[in-house]
């Protein structure tokens, strides 16, 4: 009999909650922030080709020994490059000589602006001929994220006081927090824009493009009105 009396109890006290929460006034905003962030992780994929034009012959082999030699003299560590995958080496078919030649594929991590253009002129250097940014982010993105979540839904608690006091009341509890999906992302992650335009196919030829990371949220929040 106690039991079913304070199970009755407890039902009533949550229809009693859910009925004042539903009643209660309150506003509704919409907070939105935005943080630029400089990367400093910068992925050049680069493709080295066997050269057979003539009596102009160079192997892969010899193509990578030039290539580490010229990254070495840019201070650039040889840590930072690595194969693309394991079967980057492959054969390709020349379609003017119907020749096979072997290419392979490697992976340059740079920290900064700076550190890919003397990638480049080690590029240059090397006869590297194909050369393009694949990747940009920041060690510490996840961090950025939390921070602009955080401003965003401060942004909105800041939203709804100044459009209370402008009616002499004031900001209570917050009743409902929702994260906005943003439409807008780009392929590097949900709320994360960035820009690089850099591809180079000649030694001469570069055209370096490299915009802040943007990180972007919106919280629709719910409040209480006092």
């Amino acid at each position: 009999m106690k039991t079913t009396f304070l199970l009755f109890f407890t039902l009533v006290s949550q229809l009693i909650f859910s009925q004042n929460l539903q009643t209660s006034p309150f506003i509704e905003v919409i907070g939105t922030a935005e943080k630029e962030i400089v990367p400093d992780e910068i992925y050049i994929e680069i493709t080295l080709r066997e050269i057979s034009e003539g009596k102009n012959r160079m192997s892969i082999e010899e193509q990578e020994k030039l290539l580490f030699e010229e990254l070495k003299k840019q201070a650039i560590p040889l840590n930072q490059l690595q194969l693309s995958d394991v079967s980057s080496e492959e054969l390709i078919l020349r379609k003017k000589t119907n020749q096979l030649i072997s290419q392979k594929e490697y992976e340059l991590k740079v920290t900064s602006v700076e550190e890919v253009s003397r990638a480049l002129a080690a590029f240059d250097s090397a006869n590297i001929k194909s050369s393009y940014i694949v990747e940009m982010t920041h060690s510490k993105l996840q961090d950025y994220r939390k921070e602009v979540k955080i401003l965003a839904l401060k942004a909105a608690k800041d939203k709804a006081r100044y459009l209370l006091e402008s009616i002499d009341q004031k900001v209570g509890n917050a009743l409902e927090i929702i994260e906005e999906s943003n439409t807008n992302a780009s392929s590097m992650g949900s709320n994360v824009y960035a820009n690089a335009s850099y591809k180079s196919t000649t030694e001469s030829n570069h055209n370096i493009s490299i915009k802040p990371i943007t990180v972007k949220f919106s919280i629709k929040a719910k409040f209480e009105i006092k």
